[in-house]
């Protein structure tokens, strides 16, 4: 299981700190190399025993995991404060009276580490709700149900939209995450009462300085060594502009160094450098775009213009039968389509939002699979093998494993 310091009674870690993932350890940087644990982010300010940190723990990358979510359920027989049917369950109604019954009430938040969150059908939508196919037979055009992965609460300087969909919007990013601490606060953790002033800036001020990337990979050793600038303490310097990822150029010419390094590890810090030249140069078999096109902000990846993109995750085609399917129709020209989560659409009601959700930032993935919003993703390879399917990008053996090595190097 992943270090939850948080979730233990430690009172505070350095940022020296690693965390261990199947591909090394990652760290969270702060500037006063001390990440406090006594602030409103780790209070319970609700009524079901619910913190920040019930869904963003540093020791998955300041979200959460399966194998997070299964090791509290066995500890707590599922009774942990994770579990709650609010949104943790498939269903606000399902039975949770036995373990074996809770188990599978909870079994996409266990199995995808997924919360459901309730949206309707927004008034005045350019689109209809036409059929519903909900195995736990709760949905409808009043509350649709719609699994998505927690959000990392760290790296937040960077972000240009709140929440996979935008729907947090406000005139400053702080303000932004400010009113997105109250909702979570009022609506996860089912506070009585919104979050005060000094309690809102708590948890802002806390989130805004958390820097989280991978530190050390398993084989090519530790990520700011020999000319790399991985790990997180490079991303305090960050600007947030459009740019290429420029971490590990100077990996591509390894000197031999038979004293510091095997050829093993000299090998895998070439593969790591030449998967960054191809997320920023390779263009779709198509003639489209990279994949720094929408992962545009420099050295960090989510988009510079706070762009939502619809990259086929949610088509219908896709869908899993453990996942509800909705049928929607355009008022305008009949025309109909299949999707798990309309995204953004159920945000704004326009029909060319369908589909449509924000690009994540990539740094710090080693430590939070699966991927995507709705969790689809089990791998870094599966996440490469859709866009190969759904985006016509063209990649041999050897450049997926590149771009698994970088990718699993953020």
């Amino acid at each position: 299981m992943e270090d939850a310091s948080f979730r233990n009674g430690s009172l505070a870690f350095d940022s020296n700190h690693k965390f261990p993932n199947d591909h090394g350890k990652a760290r969270t940087f702060t500037e006063s190399g001390t990440i406090e644990l006594d602030s409103a982010f780790s209070e319970d300010l609700g009524s079901n025993q619910r913190t920040c940190v019930t869904c963003h723990d540093p020791g998955a990358g300041w979200t959460i995991t399966p194998a997070l979510v299964q090791e509290l359920f066995a500890d707590s027989y599922g009774l942990d404060p994770i579990f709650r049917t609010n949104d943790g369950s498939n269903s606000p109604n399902a039975d949770v009276s036995t373990e074996d019954a809770r188990y599978d009430a909870y079994r996409l938040l266990l199995e995808r580490a997924v919360i459901r969150v309730g949206m309707p059908i927004p008034a005045g939508a350019e689109f209809e709700l036409v059929a519903v196919d909900d195995p736990y037979g709760f949905a409808s055009a009043n509350e649709l149900s719609l699994f998505r992965r927690p959000l990392p609460s760290s790296n937040l300087p960077f972000q240009r939209t709140v929440m996979w969909d935008g729907r947090v919007a406000a005139a400053s990013l702080a303000e932004a995450l400010s009113d997105q601490a109250n909702g979570a606060t009022l609506g996860h953790a089912q506070a009585l009462a919104p979050l005060s002033d000094a309690e809102r800036s708590e948890i802002v001020d806390f989130e805004i300085g958390l820097f989280h990337a991978q530190h050390k990979d398993t084989v090519a050793g530790q990520l700011d060594k020999h000319g790399g600038l991985g790990g997180p303490d490079h991303l305090g310097g960050v600007t947030g502009e459009a740019g290429e990822f420029a971490l590990y150029s100077a990996w591509l010419d390894l000197h031999v160094n038979p004293e510091a390094d095997s050829a093993e590890r000299r090998e895998a810090r070439k593969s790591i450098a030449r998967g960054e030249v191809l997320f920023n140069t390779k263009l779709r078999s198509n003639g489209g775009g990279t994949c720094r096109a929408c992962h545009s902000v420099k050295d960090v990846g989510n988009n510079a213009n706070g762009t939502f993109f619809d990259v086929g995750v949610s088509a219908g085609s896709r869908r899993a039968p453990e996942v509800p399917l909705y049928t929607l129709r355009n008022l305008a020209t009949g025309e109909e389509r299949t999707t798990t989560d309309p995204g953004r659409a159920l945000v704004t009601g326009l029909w060319a939002n369908v589909d449509r959700f924000k690009t994540p930032a990539l740094r710090g993935l080693a430590a939070r699979a699966p991927y995507f919003h709705d969790g689809s993703a089990e791998s870094l390879l599966d996440v490469i093998r859709h866009y190969e399917e759904a985006l016509l990008f063209d990649f041999d053996e050897q450049e997926e494993a590149d771009l698994v090595a970088f990718m699993a190097a953020l």
